[in-house]
């Protein structure tokens, strides 16, 4: 667990840190090289070994790590320029801090990514060919297209699942973001990520909490007079919660306790603690399920993320 929350603090300072608004890695002109003709080189490493991936090998394997493959056409072509974007947003950071850099894990480019050898044992071997010539499809539709806001490469960020409305950056991150702005996301509302309910015996809560916060001091007696939800944002994700003498963020209190995301109440029922959880995820950005509905819905690759972020274009880099 400790290990998972400092990767995650890492992350969120990395985002807190990072400047949102970077040069476009490669200025766009009639002659333009697509990402083909570019010195890149993108290294899979597994137990020990670096293996050599294609850029659109590694985008079908981050495709395939952080969307449902039977998810809609339009959907996994959103995807796609997310995360095409995604990497080439990081290139050109990791660039800037060591100049001439060309070659990059696919640890360091930022989304999770699965070898194209285990998709069949992911999928299944009954729909293995399926999904994973939807996903090829996807990027070949999609070849070279990034995303823009003001002719800089965004930073794409998506989440499974909302609560109805999308969140500002500026409240959740303490960063003010243009692209990355609320936005309405009610098909959400109907995945079955959407409400989760636990239960926990108050003393056993209080155990999980003080194993991770040493100095805790809650009682049961008193519990849910101490613990106190006191401030949430427009979306209304939780960003403080007393926990009697400390208070602490509603993503680090969801992260120790497995919550789905930070958009949760607490209430005491029959003497336990019940905690309701609403979406999965951080709530900014493109809430893949609500892209997926409108997909549904007949809106195409290019709606889906000009809604999710705002104000932005999409690009080719060939042209």
């Amino acid at each position: 667990m400790k290990k998972i929350l400092l990767k995650t603090l890492i992350v969120s300072i990395m985002v807190l840190l990072l400047p949102f608004v970077l040069t476009l890695l490669f200025a766009k002109s009639k002659d333009s090289p697509s990402l083909e003709a570019m010195d890149l080189t993108i290294y899979y490493e597994v137990n020990g070994t670096k293996q050599e991936l294609s850029f659109d090998n590694y985008l079908i394997g981050v495709i395939a790590a952080n969307m449902p493959a039977a998810y809609e056409m339009e959907s996994l072509k959103a995807q796609a320029v997310i995360a095409r974007t995604y990497a080439l947003y990081n290139m050109n950071l990791l660039s800037k801090n060591d100049s001439g850099k060309t070659s990059f894990t696919t640890s360091q480019l930022g989304l999770s990514y699965i070898g194209l050898d285990s998709l069949e044992q992911l999928w299944g071997t009954s729909e293995y060919n399926t999904y994973f010539s939807k996903i090829e499809n996807a990027v070949f539709a999609t070849k070279d297209k990034v995303l823009v806001f003001q002719d800089e490469l965004i930073l794409p960020v998506f989440f499974d699942t909302g609560t109805g409305l999308t969140r500002n950056a500026s409240e959740a991150w303490g960063v003010d973001i243009p692209y990355l702005i609320s936005v309405s996301s009610k098909q959400d509302v109907t995945s079955t990520n959407y409400l989760r309910i636990e239960e926990f015996e108050v003393a056993d809560l209080i155990q999980t909490l003080s194993n991770y916060y040493t100095e805790l001091d809650l009682s049961e007696k008193d519990f849910f007079d101490e613990v106190k939800i006191t401030s949430r944002d427009s979306a209304d994700y939780v960003l403080k919660i007393d926990l009697g003498n400390k208070t602490v963020s509603g993503e680090e209190f969801a992260k120790v306790l497995g919550l789905a995301s930070s958009h949760f109440y607490i209430e005491e029922y029959e003497g336990k603690a019940r905690i309701i959880c609403n979406g999965a995820g951080h709530g900014v950005g493109l809430s893949q399920y609500g892209a997926n509905a409108m997909a549904e819905e007949g809106s195409d690759y290019v709606d889906l993320l000009k809604y999710y972020y705002t104000g932005v274009s999409i690009v080719d880099l060939a042209e």
